[in-house]
């Protein structure tokens, strides 16, 4: 988004007169009170151009919040913990794709299908999903890790232990799959 320097100046002289203003009143009132430090006072309102100038300031703290924590919106969406919704979502995306029953954060993601049918609904030029087997499972951690990265999102996860293993770690899978929603949704 880009700010236009003109609204950005005429709001700067505007809050700097209107401070120069409030600190010239002599009616004892402490100059902090009256710049509306610590209030919702309308002369410092945000300037147009800001994203959230026109949302409560209760709903820009959530707003906040959520850039900081992108599942507590999934969580009020879906209901539950944040866990939960993050499994709905990803048991959402992958409705219809054969082979898949997410149940839980760990053998529901042991064979990489998982993982490549929640990329697929969104690269699926990086996935060919239809030609995949949960046999191949190198093969299909590979291609969704690769589909991942082609979009800047980092692997967390090993290859070679996500293959030897049929109860990986479900933490370390959930920060991934939070960080595959995180760039996706948010």
């Amino acid at each position: 988004q880009t700010i236009d320097p003109a609204k950005s100046m005429s709001v700067s002289r505007r809050s700097s007169e209107e401070i120069k203003r409030d600190l010239t009143v002599t009616d004892g009132s402490s100059p902090a009170s009256l710049m509306g430090i610590g209030t919702t006072s309308p002369q410092l309102s945000l300037s147009s151009s800001s994203p959230t100038a026109s949302v409560t300031p209760t709903a820009r703290s959530r707003l906040r919040e959520e850039r900081k924590d992108p599942l507590s919106a999934l969580a009020r969406e879906y209901g539950g913990s944040k866990r939960n919704a993050l499994l709905k979502w990803c048991q959402k995306k992958t409705e219809g794709y054969q082979n898949i029953d997410i149940t839980n954060f760990s053998s529901s993601w042991n064979d990489g299908l998982a993982f490549c049918a929640v990329l697929h609904t969104y690269l699926p030029a990086h996935i060919p999903y239809q030609e995949l087997n949960s046999q191949d499972k190198r093969r299909n951690f590979s291609l969704a890790f690769q589909a991942a990265e082609s979009v800047g999102i980092k692997s967390t996860l090993d290859i070679n232990e996500m293959v030897s293993t049929e109860r990986p770690d479900w933490q370390s899978l959930m920060q991934y799959v939070t960080a595959i929603y995180k760039y996706f949704e948010t």
